[in-house]
């Protein structure tokens, strides 16, 4: 069954069982196709992965149902309970992973302004160590794909925490509704959500940027050591003293 037919029949469905609210429910179920799609499936092999839409509707029928006055309040209290205790942990770690996130784009930024120092000769407070103009152009190349290199990471990192927000956001509401006898949502992958277009652009980037910087750093280490008469160059003009 392709994506228009299952979501039209199982939307008929849902309205002929009264279901509240199922265009939300519909748009769920929309999403979840184009996500799967992404991820190489057929709207056919989807499609039969959900099973009957008649099926599928008679799940929240019965979740509906079940609201009624047949849910156990004991269970729904003790998983209310056990979810805030989960927030708390998922908040700390959330927090940490955004940190982390937050010290990428920091090292980028650095990178970026050591580069731009390096290409326009510039010595802010004597910060940067003595270096010959070429050389330091070199290791500016590098210190820019390093930049470029970490800027990407820190972007498919965001999505993926942004996406694991959303799953873990999903799996909270699921984990309630089952104990209040409410049919559940298709739970969500923790892998961020990228259009094909946009993750071929990202990957690109980080292999080239990666290229680069592994490139001009070997070359910026050669031509120090060819322009200083030394191995250990750093020693030679004195960067350390």
């Amino acid at each position: 069954m392709k994506k228009t037919e299952y979501l039209t029949s199982l939307h008929n469905e849902l309205e002929k069982k009264n279901i509240p609210e199922a265009d939300d429910i519909i748009a769920e179920y929309e999403q979840h196709f184009s996500f799967k799609t992404a991820d190489g499936y057929t709207e056919e092999e989807i499609s039969a992965k959900l099973g009957d839409p008649a099926t599928l509707a008679a799940q929240y029928e019965n979740g509906t149902k079940s609201t009624n006055g047949k849910a156990s309040y004991g269970r729904k209290i003790t998983v209310a309970v056990g979810l805030m205790f989960s927030d708390i942990f998922a908040g700390v770690f959330f927090v940490l992973l955004y940190a982390w996130e937050l010290m990428m784009t920091v090292l980028s930024l650095t990178c970026a302004v050591i580069a731009a120092c390096l290409f326009g000769g510039l010595n802010i407070c004597s910060l940067l160590p003595p270096i010959p103009y070429w050389c330091g152009v070199i290791f500016a190349l590098s210190f820019f794909a390093f930049a470029v290199f970490t800027a990407m990471c820190c972007i498919y990192f965001a999505a993926f925490i942004g996406q694991l927000i959303r799953s873990y956001g999903r799996f909270h509401h699921n984990t309630y509704a089952a104990a209040s006898g409410k049919a559940v949502l298709p739970s969500l992958a923790i892998n961020p959500r990228l259009s094909a277009k946009v993750n071929r652009r990202l990957r690109t980037v980080t292999l080239i940027s990666l290229a680069v910087f592994a490139a001009c750093t070997v070359l910026a280490m050669l031509v120090s050591m060819i322009s200083s008469g030394a191995v250990e160059f750093w020693h030679a003009w004195n960067w350390f003293v």
